[in-house]
């Protein structure tokens, strides 16, 4: 993978540059600081807490898989572009496996004996990267089979849950390279457990709609509209045709397949998170306030398809990306613990993709 776009002509003029490395690199830093708020936001009000005060103190703010997982899909894509800083092709979703495999690791789970042992990275050496509670059980399953799920050869093929869609807000984070390979990287990462059309395809939406705010610098109602173009092209795969569209409310989702149990899926989170970034953009003119809007409809959406913690995120995610840091509480700018974490895994994946 490469982020020059001057090294294909024909993909030179695909995707615009950054507005600017001030504005793309907040909107960078504000992506991956709001999945950290939404999803500490999330935990707090799953507990019946106060979520309110993950906005106040993010040092003592626990957080769930979704931000881990989120910062290790930043290290597996700044694995892949180091070797292609270096002139040596690598395998993207290879990196990808092997970090997740890493994370795994990081949880106390004990890697099958034919799974590769991958050596640790900076991020992996965080004493603030805690084993989390009720880790995202297909992640799990599919990572502990040793085996690296392919679209071509699924692993958890009924799985529609939220794993993937979690993870993947990075994907739309990288610049200079086409949408198209942004969809494939979103995808191929998916697969790695999540072999439902449903989950991969979903978490494909989430990708595209945070490269149309972070990377084009887009409003989040024309970034909608592009998603719902981006929805009727994914309709024909199995599990996302539907009535409404993307942003219709409860009534509506991405993908009316929820399992027979009655339990969570991709789509549905991710209409939820959707609709409370629509909810929280509208309820306020200030960025912070569309922030603590947004988490708290997301929270609150009482979907029974959609995982309110991992709703939290995504919307966090999503008006992160729409805003930068301007969105975020001024803790989180220079506080220590996993917000500095989070700074860091940002900063890096810039000096990856820009040398800044």
């Amino acid at each position: 993978m490469t982020t020059d776009s001057t090294a294909d002509p024909s993909t030179a003029t695909s995707t615009p540059a950054p507005d600017g490395p001030t504005g793309y690199e907040d909107r960078v830093l504000g992506c991956l600081l709001g999945t950290m708020a939404g999803d500490a936001y999330g935990v707090l009000f799953a507990a019946g807490d106060d979520p309110t005060a993950a906005l106040h103190d993010p040092v003592a703010a626990t957080v769930s898989d979704a931000t881990q997982l989120t910062l290790y899909t930043v290290d597996g894509l700044v694995d892949a572009l180091e070797w292609a800083n270096d002139g040596v092709a690598a395998d993207e979703t290879a990196c990808l496996w092997l970090a997740y495999l890493r994370w795994l690791d990081r949880q106390g789970e004990h890697l099958p004996a034919g799974a590769p042992a991958p050596p640790a990275r900076w991020l992996d050496r965080q004493d603030d990267l805690l084993a989390v509670h009720d880790a995202d059980p297909d992640t799990v399953r599919a990572l502990l089979t040793g085996e690296m799920g392919t679209r071509a050869r699924p692993l958890n093929q009924q799985a529609q849950g939220a794993g993937a869609l979690m993870r993947s807000a990075p994907f739309g984070l990288v610049p200079r390279i086409p949408a198209s390979m942004v969809e494939r990287l979103t995808v191929d990462g998916a697969a790695l457990t999540h072999g439902s059309p449903a989950a991969r395809n979903t978490a494909a939406l989430f990708s595209n709609i945070i490269r149309s705010l972070a990377i084009e610098g887009l409003g989040l109602q024309e970034a909608v509209g592009e998603l719902r173009l981006e929805e009727h092209r994914l309709a024909p795969n199995p599990g996302l045709a539907h009535e409404g569209g993307v942003g219709a409310g409860a009534s509506g989702g991405v993908g009316d397949d929820s399992p027979a149990d009655g339990g969570t899926t991709a789509a549905g989170t991710f209409e939820a998170a959707l609709q409370a970034a629509l909810e929280g953009a509208a309820a306020s003119a200030s960025p912070r306030g569309q922030l603590a809007a947004a988490l708290a409809a997301a929270a609150a959406a009482g979907r029974p398809d959609a995982s309110p913690v991992v709703a939290a995120s995504v919307a966090g995610a999503i008006i992160g990306a729409l805003h930068g840091t301007s969105a975020l509480p001024p803790a989180y700018l220079d506080a220590a613990g996993m917000p500095a974490v989070v700074r860091t895994m940002a900063h890096t994946l810039l000096a990856a993709t820009t040398g800044s």
